[in-house]
This record gives structure tokens, C-alpha cells and sequence, in this order.
């Protein structure tokens, strides 16, 4: 019985490390810059995996694409 908790219990786990992969695997914000104590531009730029997003402080955001490897940061 303790065996099949257990094996039950490793694989909700599992479950949970696959969503958490998911999810930030799909998230923008893997590097991000905040400029809003700059009083000159005051934006919030984030970079995820697949694209590249500014955000402003009226709450306007804009977010690129990445269209081909090439272009990519080198981090």
C-alpha cells in the first residue's frame, strides 16, 4: 500500500514539473528590463523565447515576433 502512495504521489509530482515546463517555456518574460524610473522613457521590456515585447506606462504594449533564428540575442 505505502508502494502505490508512493508511486501515485511521484507522478502527480511529475505531472506538476511537466505543467511548470509548459509554462514557462510559453511565458515572455525570461529577461526583462524596467526603465520606469527613468524619466526620460518610462517602458518595461521583456523578452521571452519566441518573441520580444515593450510595455509603456499608459498600459499600452507591443510585442515582435521573432521570424528567424538569425536575429536572436545571444543569450
Amino acid at each position: 500500500m505505502a508502494v502505490t502512495a508512493c508511486q501515485g504521489l511521484g507522478f502527480v509530482v511529475s505531472l506538476i514539473g511537466i505543467g511548470g515546463i509548459i509554462a514557462a517555456t510559453c511565458m515572455d518574460q525570461w529577461s526583462t528590463q524596467d526603465l520606469y524610473n527613468n524619466p526620460v522613457t518610462a517602458v518595461f521590456n521583456y523578452q521571452g523565447l519566441w518573441r520580444s515585447c515593450v510595455r509603456e506606462s499608459s498600459g499600452f504594449t507591443e510585442c515582435r515576433g521573432y521570424f528567424t533564428m538569425l536575429g536572436l540575442p545571444v543569450y
